[in-house]
């Protein structure tokens, strides 16, 4: 029973996690950013481009896959760690909280109909009209 339990927990960590990319609207110029700028955006603690534009923060909810592989692999944290920065602000009175979607569909297109806007989609959702974030480190 205890090898047959080892087992599967071996083969749950093995499941690759679904992988995902950060969008942002074409209006958005920065392309290129670090984890600290993710960080800071996601947290909603930027809230501003360098152009001044608004950022708009948009995402799935916190127990799809989707939403857990961006957060571990591109913000280095638990979703439940981001979930309790979004609830201390909001609580708190001193900060946003991202706009939350449904499903990849209803992120996809609010993602090219909100300037200003980032989020992240699975790498097998293509559109001509986002514009991809590559992550670099100073």
């Amino acid at each position: 029973m205890r090898l047959l339990y080892g087992f599967c927990c071996l083969l749950l960590l093995a499941l690759p996690c679904r992988a995902v990319e950060v969008v942002v609207h074409p209006s958005v110029s920065e392309t290129q950013l670090t984890t600290a700028q993710l960080r800071a955006i996601f947290s909603m603690r930027q809230t501003r481009w360098a152009d001044g534009q608004a950022i708009q923060v948009l995402v799935l909810p916190s127990d799809t896959a989707e939403h857990n592989s961006f957060t571990r692999n591109y913000l280095k944290m638990f979703p439940y760690q981001l979930d309790a920065i979004w609830h201390r602000q909001r609580y708190s009175g001193i900060g946003g909280t991202p706009q939350l979607f449904p499903s990849v569909d209803a992120l996809l297109n609010a993602l090219e109909q909100t300037p200003g806007a980032i989020g992240y989609l699975p790498q097998s959702t293509r559109s001509a009209e986002l514009r991809v974030v590559t992550l670099h480190e100073k």
